[in-house]
């Protein structure tokens, strides 16, 4: 059941008749299991982004060889929410598995790309447009059979969240990965029910029924 509504209506999990925005843990697997099996190497590495990343379409999509950190595994987001002076210029740096970098590596010659000094670095990885880019994450999430408002980048980037608090990562480096402005709209990953509150509610169940 949803939670209640936050003060601000957009900031929220659920809709209004309280079906999810985001992807169960059975879900996201289903998701990556989907996207191995793509046939373009370039669209599998499009949807991992956005999957090890939580980060928008948009962003993803703004992704150059520059970004990606080989030696550290790291990829160094632009953000695209941010406006007046910092638009354009505010970036986050997001851990992501070495074995996701080096396929990353492998499909769009990232070195190769990083070592040239014609403009070749500043090459997208990927030239899809919005539009097409929103249609192949639907796509994946047909194929992994998943169906509803979460069906989406924006329901894999709320799971993204949603994972990370499950897993007690701090709000603090949700918020930043996330490139949220503000732990207000951090705090709405850490209203759902965390494995602490799972082991409390076990407890009470094994407990006695005196009524």
């Amino acid at each position: 059941m949803a939670k209640n509504a936050p003060t601000h209506p957009g900031l929220t999990l659920f809709t209004e008749t309280g079906a999810r925005k985001y992807l169960t843990a059975q879900e996201r697997g289903a998701f990556l299991e989907a996207v191995a099996r793509l046939e373009s190497p370039t669209d599998r590495t499009f949807c991992e982004t956005i999957f090890w990343t939580g980060c928008r379409p948009a962003e993803a999509l703004s992704l150059t060889a520059l970004h990606i950190d080989i030696a550290d595994a790291l990829i160094v987001v632009p953000s695209v929410k941010k406006r007046g002076e910092n638009k354009g210029r505010h970036f986050r740096s997001i851990p992501v598995p070495r074995a996701f970098i080096k396929r990353l590596d492998r499909t769009h010659g990232l070195q190769a790309l990083q070592k040239l000094k014609t403009g070749g670095q500043f090459q997208r990885l990927w030239t899809m447009s919005r539009t097409t880019a929103w249609k192949r994450m639907r796509a994946v999430m047909a194929l992994a059979g998943i169906t509803g408002p979460h069906a989406c980048a924006k329901g894999l980037r709320h799971s993204y969240g949603v994972h990370a608090a499950m897993c007690n990562i701090p709000e603090t480096r949700i918020k930043k990965w996330l490139g949220h402005a503000s732990l207000r709209t951090t705090e709405i990953y850490l209203d759902l029910a965390s494995p602490e509150d799972r082991k409390l509610a076990r407890r009470m169940w094994s407990a006695g029924h005196d009524l």
